[in-house]
């Protein structure tokens, strides 16, 4: 496990947990990590089956995120923690937050793939079927340099073969599972403040606002950063994760 970013002074904004997605390492948020730890105790964590961490279950969404949910728990005993998840990270902990209630606070979403209009939703279900093919990690592949874009591709080499070197028991299902699922229950029904911060991903930040007014958004869409922008934008995402987890 990637361990805490820890002060000299014990920050006021109690715990942020930083979830990688799928393939990703907690790595990947060392930008935000360290510029964050002034006003949080911040802790980067690997997904299950990820880089050490022992897997969960069948490795699917739901094993996940009842796995993060625990850990989260072990980090806030009191509940109340923040928590910022890439891609399918984002995913996961909006399962957690939603199945239990109070361990979060404030959730952030970075181009995590949650559509809401009908023909982003069946279009991401669509992609669900390539998964199940024997040649879905050359999709995986090809799908996450897609995703990555144009810019500083020495590092968008490295950030790949990192994700198509995962184990297939880490990736496979939880991909999937990802794909498969409809997110508008549990965004709807999620009852904390969260952020969708759209770099890549189809999400309508309008259509967010309209299923439940919780829901804000940020685009970072001019800035072209593709789908890791924590990683090709750092400033701009650590000034959005500052001012939203601030209460803003």
């Amino acid at each position: 496990m990637t361990p805490a970013v820890t002060p000299a002074v014990t920050p006021a904004g109690g715990p942020l947990v930083l979830l990688p997605g799928t393939g990703c390492d907690s790595g990947q948020f060392h930008h935000q990590a360290a510029a964050l730890a002034d006003a949080f105790e911040v802790h980067p964590l690997q997904l299950p089956g990820h880089r050490g961490e022992p897997p969960a279950g069948d490795g699917g969404l739901a094993a996940v995120a009842e796995a993060v949910a625990e850990r989260i728990a072990r980090l806030a005993p009191g509940g109340g923690a923040s928590v910022v998840g890439h891609s399918a990270g984002g995913v996961v902990a909006l399962l957690a937050a939603v199945r239990h209630p109070g361990l979060v606070a404030r959730l952030v979403l970075v181009d995590s793939n949650v559509p809401v209009t009908e023909d982003a939703v069946r279009h991401k279900a669509e992609r669900a079927a390539a998964v199940q093919g024997p040649q879905w990690r050359r999709v995986l592949e090809e799908s996450m340099r897609a995703a990555w874009g144009p810019r500083l591709p020495v590092l968008r080499e490295r950030v790949v073969a990192g994700v198509v070197a995962t184990d297939e028991a880490a990736v496979r299902p939880l991909w999937a599972d990802v794909l498969a699922l409809d997110p508008r229950p549990p965004l709807a029904a999620l009852r904390v403040p969260a952020l969708h911060v759209r770099s890549s991903r189809d999400v309508d930040g309008a259509a967010l606002a309209a299923l439940n007014p919780l829901l804000g958004s940020a685009d970072l869409r001019p800035l072209a950063a593709g789908h890791w922008p924590q990683l090709t934008e750092p400033a701009a995402v650590t000034a959005v994760l500052r001012e939203f987890l601030a209460g803003g």
